[in-house]
């Protein structure tokens, strides 16, 4: 194998925000509290050490310990599980919907990211240790977006009535044939029966759909120590109270959040809100399902179901805590309050919702850890990277936008200047001297001149598309091949690690490609890592 660092194209990347916080820009740093660095990362780890008390530690190693005493697992992880009841070990974690399978492709990255981090901050950061911790999202209820994976041209779907409980909760006892149908979309390769017996052993009736990922997910990384969590544990549940308590008392996290959202846009005009936060960010989970709190008057409505009173509600939530779940919003500082966390690895939208929560951290009094922008990648199949190669397009192209990589193949094949801004540029140049003239014989003739300006250039630019449409055509059997070649890269209209699963790819080259790309992904910000499978 091999791989390339590709630069990333920021127009891509769609918020403001996230570009600014790629470009470690002073608008993006107010709402972190600093960007990744061994220093920044040094300090926070001094400041966390300090704040993570003796006894938030013993109740996390002591359930990690349970969890993984029904998961068959390396020394390694068992040692990093250890090395948290050390009060010098923190920890760099990410986190994901529980998805069958592992989901698509980016939650390998995510989780390979980790885990690299962790590698790099041991070896240049002495007198602390660094742990990869993967939170499992074990409580969300939308089981329509767990619930299947794409293998190329095959899709896998599992369907079930979950009656929207917590999906970790969810038992195998349908399952057999989703097993099956992914098994047999699993292309023949050399490791085909390797990654058919780790879903074996991981999927097993009976079984619960977090404890299978949970085995699933270890299988893949344990070798190199992660940890992974899930946190729906009623001894959690209960060094979060004083949290669901303040939310029903006082809406903490939707004043906080909303207040950041507005110092953001005042910022940054174009800024929407990836989650936008409700009057209580926490479900009651009840018999049937997970179900939202509304505050009515003095009164609290789960669902239209059940209807309490402020001491009712507040009694429920100290009686049965694990009766109780935060929303995405609550769930990055119930995670905070949970781990000796210094580092949170995300994708843009993550950080997106992270950004809004500095405040409420802050009035919370836990320290909001330092983001890190999760790697993009792509894999390459031998065939992919020959027909990349023998187009003569640069590899940048095709990870950037269709139209630009289009544009790029008709302006080195077509034998016409396809390009009208030497054009424009003598345009622009006499309507300046237009304007020149203007000035010195009549000041109210500039508005008409700027006006025909405007008219002129956008002729010139609609002629110059429809000369590149026109050529389009002309070369419409390289161009429906280089189309052809940038959606393979981005099925379904979308980059391959948001839809395709990791199984094929795990069947060509097995455990080697896990560890490669945890060797390889951890890159800068502004930079995507392209993986070709071949030698």
């Amino acid at each position: 194998m091999r791989s390339q660092n590709i630069q990333r194209d920021l127009s891509l990347v769609g918020d403001d925000l996230i570009k600014k916080f790629i470009l470690k820009d002073s608008k993006a740093s107010k709402y972190v509290n600093s960007f990744f660095s061994e220093e920044n990362i040094l300090n926070h780890s001094k400041n966390k050490t300090t704040q993570f008390k003796d006894d938030q530690r013993n109740i996390l190693t002591e359930e990690l310990t349970k969890q993984y005493s029904k998961v068959e697992t390396s020394d390694a992880t068992l040692e990093n599980i250890k090395l948290l009841s050390n009060p010098n070990t923190l920890s760099v974690s990410t986190g994901h919907q529980l998805n069958i399978f592992s989901g698509p492709l980016m939650v390998i990255y995510k989780i390979a990211q980790v885990i690299s981090t962790t590698n790099y901050l041991n070896l240049k950061i002495k007198n602390f240790n660094y742990v990869p911790v993967f939170w499992i999202a074990s409580e969300d209820h939308d089981f329509e977006e767990i619930s299947e994976v794409n293998l190329h041209k095959n899709k896998i779907n599992w369907k079930l009535d979950s009656k929207n409980s917590p999906v970790g909760e969810i038992k195998l006892n349908d399952f057999k044939q989703v097993k099956s149908a992914y098994k047999n979309s699993i292309i023949d390769f050399e490791y085909k029966d390797k990654l058919e017996s780790i879903i074996d052993d991981a999927y097993k009736d009976g079984e619960t759909l977090s404890t299978a990922n949970i085995k699933f997910i270890n299988s893949l990384f344990a070798g190199h120590g992660l940890v992974i969590i899930d946190s729906n544990r009623r001894v959690f549940k209960k060094t979060f109270l004083d949290n669901f308590k303040n939310e029903i008392l006082d809406s903490r996290c939707y004043v906080d959040s909303n207040s950041q959202i507005s110092k953001i846009k005042n910022d940054i005009k174009s800024f929407k809100p990836q989650v936008n936060p409700s009057d209580i960010n926490f479900f009651k989970i009840t018999k049937n399902g997970r179900k939202r709190i509304r505050k009515n008057g003095k009164k609290f409505i789960v669902d239209d179901e059940d209807e309490y009173t402020l001491d009712e509600i507040i009694n429920q939530i100290e009686s049965y805590p694990e009766l109780f779940s935060p929303n995405v919003l609550m769930r990055a500082l119930y995670q905070e309050k949970i781990l000796p966390n210094v580092c949170y690895v995300g994708g843009p939208n993550e950080l997106k919702y992270w950004m809004q929560l500095k405040l409420y951290f802050e009035n919370s009094s836990v320290q909001f850890p330092i983001l890190k922008l999760r790697t993009s990648a792509f894999i390459l199949d031998k065939k992919t990277s020959i027909k990349i190669t023998k187009s003569n397009i640069e590899m940048k192209y095709f990870f950037g936008k269709l139209d630009d990589l289009l544009d790029f193949k008709i302006n080195t094949s077509s034998k016409l200047n396809l390009s009208f801004d030497s054009l424009k540029t003598t345009l622009t140049n006499q309507f300046d001297e237009l304007r020149r003239v203007s000035i010195k014989t009549n000041e109210s003739f500039i508005g008409a001149l700027n006006a025909q300006e405007k008219k002129q250039i956008k002729g010139l630019v609609d002629l110059e598309k429809k000369l590149r449409k026109a050529e389009k055509k002309n070369h419409e059997t390289e161009v429906n091949k280089i189309k052809s070649l940038f959606e393979s890269l981005h099925p379904n209209d979308s980059d391959q690690e948001r839809y395709l699963n990791f199984g094929n790819f795990y069947s060509f080259k097995g455990q080697e490609l896990i560890d490669y790309i945890v060797d390889k992904v951890l890159i800068s910000d502004d930079k995507i890592l392209v993986i070709n499978l071949e030698d």
